[in-house]
C-alpha cells in the first residue's frame, strides 16, 4: 500500500465518519468501551468504576493545543486522586511521511512497523514529560476508540475531552480547558450504587405478607354475625 494512501486512511476523520454507522453519542447515555491498543502510562482501566468520575481526552503528540492542555489535566488529576481518573488517548498519531531508507513511496508498507513507530513516538513523548504529564496515557492505533467516541459525538478536532460521571454516564463533551465547572458538578454527584441491605428501611409491620390471612370484617352494631 502506498504511504500516501495509508496516511489518508489513518488521519482522515471525515472519510471515516461518512461510512461509519455507529449510534450517535449524546449526553446522559451509557459510554462506549475503552478499546485502546496499548496502555503507555499508568494502570490499565478495563471498565468504568461506577463510583468514580473519568475524563477521557483525545490528543496527539503533533497537536499544539493538546500539549497546552497537559498541565491542566495533570492538575485536576492531582487534585482528585481518589475519585477521578484522567486518561489521555492518542488516537490521531501520524506515521512518518518519509519512506524507509533505500525505498520509495510506492513500496509496500508493513502496518506493524508503522504501528510500532507511532507507539514509540507516543512512548518517547510521554516519558519526556515525566510528572508534568501525570495521568494515564493510552495509544489507539486503528482509531477504533476514536470512531466510537469522537465521530459518534460528531467531534472533529482535538483536544477533545469526554466527562464520564458516576454510574458511567456521559455528562459533557468539549475542550478540556472548559471542563472545570462540569467536572465539579460530576464529582459532587452521589454514586448511583444501591444502598447496602442494612440501610434499607424495614417493611411497615401493618403491611400484610402474602401468607397472612385477613381477619373477618367486624359486623355493624345493629346486626348479628351469621351463625
Amino acid at each position: 500500500m502506498p504511504l500516501a494512501t495509508l496516511l489518508s486512511i489513518l488521519i482522515s476523520f471525515n472519510a471515516t465518519a461518512a461510512n461509519h454507522e455507529a449510534q450517535t453519542l449524546s449526553e446522559a447515555m451509557p459510554t462506549p468501551s475503552l478499546t485502546v491498543d496499548t496502555w503507555v502510562k499508568g494502570e490499565e482501566v478495563k471498565s468504568f468504576d461506577p463510583e468514580k468520575v473519568y475524563v477521557i481526552e483525545f490528543w496527539a503528540t503533533w497537536c499544539g493545543p493538546c500539549l497546552t492542555s497537559i498541565p491542566h489535566l495533570t492538575k485536576i488529576q492531582k487534585e482528585h486522586p481518589d475519585d477521578l481518573v484522567v486518561i489521555g488517548v492518542a488516537a490521531s498519531e501520524r506515521p512518518d511521511r518519509q519512506p524507509p531508507s533505500g525505498g520509495n513511496s510506492q513500496d509496500p508498507v508493513d502496518p506493524n512497523v508503522i504501528k510500532q513507530n507511532m507507539l514509540a513516538k507516543v512512548q518517547s513523548f510521554t516519558t519526556s514529560q515525566g510528572d508534568q504529564m501525570n495521568y494515564r496515557v493510552a495509544f489507539d492505533f486503528d482509531a477504533s476508540m476514536a470512531r466510537d467516541w469522537m465521530i459518534a459525538a460528531k467531534q472533529r478536532s482535538i483536544p477533545c475531552a469526554f466527562l464520564v460521571g458516576k454510574g458511567a454516564k456521559l455528562l459533557w463533551v468539549g475542550h478540556p480547558k472548559f471542563i472545570d465547572e462540569p467536572l465539579a458538578k460530576a464529582l459532587a454527584q452521589k454514586s448511583p450504587i444501591a444502598k447496602p441491605v442494612d440501610e434499607i428501611k424495614p417493611v411497615d409491620n401493618t403491611t400484610l405478607s402474602p401468607t397472612t390471612e385477613p381477619s373477618a370484617p367486624t359486623p355493624p352494631a345493629d346486626k348479628k354475625p351469621a351463625s
